[in-house]
């Protein structure tokens, strides 16, 4: 891809909580790989979602994919769906997501596109 790729840091809908969602289409070819950018950005390793989500009956059933990560700072999850991509938190939100935002801005290959919050209550 030769343009950065957009993405958003926003309340999720009705809440206060924080995500992260691509702006972009992340089914073309050529999209990085944001599990692998952050695995290597913040030392991260997959774990099995303590709610089962990443199960393939689920991804089956809402054409959705879930991966649970940890990292020194917290967790993750990256909900990989149809039409968009999300990376979420539960615990200690902010600061997770803050990594998060950082580690895609160090690749180079991210810009962060500002957003009305008042659009997501």
């Amino acid at each position: 891809m030769t343009k950065p790729i957009r993405f958003y840091v926003r309340p999720v809908y009705h809440g206060s909580e924080l995500l992260v969602e691509i702006a972009d289409d992340h089914r073309v070819d050529g999209f990085p790989d944001l599990a692998g950018i952050l695995r290597h950005e913040l030392g991260a390793r997959r774990e099995p979602h303590p709610e089962g989500m990443d199960r393939p009956v689920i991804a089956l059933l809402h054409q959705r994919f879930f991966s649970y990560w940890t990292y020194a700072g917290g967790a993750y999850e990256i909900d990989d769906d149809t039409w968009g991509l999300f990376v979420t938190a539960t615990q200690n939100h902010a600061a997770v997501i803050a990594d998060i935002e950082r580690a895609l801005l160090r690749t180079g290959q991210f810009v962060k596109e500002e957003v009305d919050f008042a659009r997501y209550r």
